[in-house]
């Protein structure tokens, strides 16, 4: 985490500068001048602004952050984000839920990241249906998740 990111993660006030391109006053945490407050999310997480994506919490948009700088290095080849998992149990389709990253490592396998400030009852089920159903059919994903 940089020393910016440290600094404005906590409240702050707003220094405003001016976008050469759009014109809009905007601070360094990414807020525009007139526009309302991020709203909470369910559990209290920040929404967040990075690289022209909104990501549902602080969390997830740091480690989006560190998979720019992984790519940059080639210590991985790419990424994506909120990769749709579907799981089929028979032939019969039980749920699709989506993790946050797919990490496309270099060795030619993939690595699900799921990032996770606070465990629900429903990710842990959906946590062991992916491990005990969907990994066992694609042998080349890993499943991590980050807390």
């Amino acid at each position: 985490m940089t020393y910016l990111q440290r600094r404005f993660a906590k409240k702050h006030s707003h220094r405003y500068f001016v976008d050469r391109e759009t014109g809009d006053a905007v601070c360094l945490c990414g807020k525009v001048r007139g526009s309302k407050q991020a709203a909470k999310g369910k559990y209290n997480a920040l929404r967040c602004f990075y690289n022209g994506i909104y990501y549902d919490s602080i969390f997830e948009a740091n480690y989006a952050m560190q998979l720019d700088w992984r790519k940059k290095a080639r210590d991985i080849k790419d990424w994506d984000r909120q990769y749709s998992v579907r799981i089929e149990v028979g032939g019969e389709h039980i749920l699709t839920t989506r993790v946050d990253f797919r990490v496309h490592e270099n060795d030619g396998s993939f690595t699900l990241v799921e990032t996770k400030g606070y465990e629900t009852a429903d990710y842990k089920i959906k946590k062991k249906l992916i491990e005990a159903v969907w990994l066992k059919d694609h042998l080349e994903y890993t499943y991590v998740v980050v807390k």
